[in-house]
């Protein structure tokens, strides 16, 4: 996945923080497609996952702050993607692989980042521009 400009939010800060947590989680991608053993795989998906989470944590301590109106929701919609990821890292017994392969979890992990950054991300930065014209 690369950053282009039909992902961005309008707000610098906000748009600051994705590409390097995209080329983060690339580089996990990449980890994680060369992965050999369980153990690795684990780690390269609990690694994205941790990725995910720093970024959450700090735009959901954002929103809060803003009062942002749909926070709960958008909170919310980080969770199951959260979840998503433990799921997919559980799949793996010490000597099975499980059903999500490495092309799989890259692309979970796309097209939900796709659709995130559209539907609530996209939101969030018109409320954000919009609270930063009412100062």
């Amino acid at each position: 996945m690369e950053w282009n400009k039909k992902l961005a939010t309008g707000v610098d800060e906000f748009d600051k923080m994705y590409p390097v947590m995209i080329e983060n989680v690339n580089a996990s991608l990449r980890l994680l497609a060369a992965s050999r053993t369980v153990t690795d795989y684990r780690k390269h998906v609990d690694a994205i996952r941790m990725e995910f989470i720093r970024l959450f944590s700090y735009q959901e301590s954002l929103m809060y702050q803003q009062k942002y109106p749909q926070y709960y929701q958008h909170k919310h919609h980080h969770e199951q993607f959260i979840e998503k990821l433990k799921e997919i890292s559980s799949q793996f017994s010490s000597d099975y692989f499980g059903s999500t392969t490495a092309a799989q979890v890259d692309n979970i992990i796309k097209n939900w980042l796709m659709q995130h950054i559209f539907m609530y991300d996209k939101l969030w930065g018109q409320f954000t521009i919009e609270k930063e014209k009412e100062k």
